[in-house]
């Protein structure tokens, strides 16, 4: 009996931690904040990848958009559909479309893909998933900032943004209002008509 008992013991202490796995990429965890209030008016600061398109070595996302609306695409160095995403954005601005609009691309997954590979994938010239619009790269446990009043608050940043999973295209009005989210894996032209129409016609409200 005592064997048993002893056995049963050594099962459970070699079981510990296998119960409650890291998220995967793609799913959603719990947040890390829960009771904290989330600012109606938000943005992100965080460090970009240095290039001359992200607008210096550190970014506000609200307040470098000047008072227009701003889409976000939510990456990982390793999503095929961000990759996808990535590519249809920048060859259609390249054709000349979307042009009139703001785009920002932010690092999902700093607590496990490194800066250098997110930076590899998509700020590397003349590569198909260049993006040629700031890419963002916030460090694991930044918080969200209030866009209103500047302040930093204790909201972690993922939380505030829903736990976005990649790639998931967001946009904040000029103010920083989350006003749209769309969760398609593969890149979709209507998808896209659809942010870009939104995008405009919060741009021509505020004009």
């Amino acid at each position: 009996m005592r064997a048993v008992l002893l056995g049963l013991l050594m099962l459970t202490v070699g079981l510990a931690g296998c119960v409650s796995p890291e998220p995967m990429l793609g799913e959603i965890s719990e947040p890390a904040t829960p009771n904290d209030t989330v600012p109606e008016q938000m943005t992100i600061v965080a460090s970009t990848a240095g290039r001359s398109v992200d607008e210096g070595p550190t970014l506000d996302v609200v307040a470098s958009a000047n008072g227009n609306a701003t889409l976000l695409i939510w990456v990982a160095a390793g999503c095929s559909g961000c990759h996808d995403w990535t590519e249809t954005v920048a060859n259609a601005r390249a054709e000349g479309n979307y042009t009139d609009l703001r785009v920002v691309s932010v690092h999902r997954y700093p607590s496990f893909e490194d800066k250098d590979e997110v930076k590899d994938r998509y700020a590397t010239t003349n590569t198909s998933t260049e993006a040629t619009w700031p890419l963002l790269l916030p460090n694991d446990g930044d918080t969200v900032v209030n866009a209103a009043t500047g302040e930093t608050t204790s909201v972690d940043l993922v939380d505030a943004f829903e736990g976005p999973v990649t790639p998931t295209l967001q946009i904040l009005d000029g103010e920083g209002h989350l006003v749209w989210t769309s969760k398609t894996y593969w890149a979709n032209a209507s998808v896209l008509e659809d942010a870009a129409t939104l995008m405009r016609s919060l741009n021509e409200a505020t004009a």
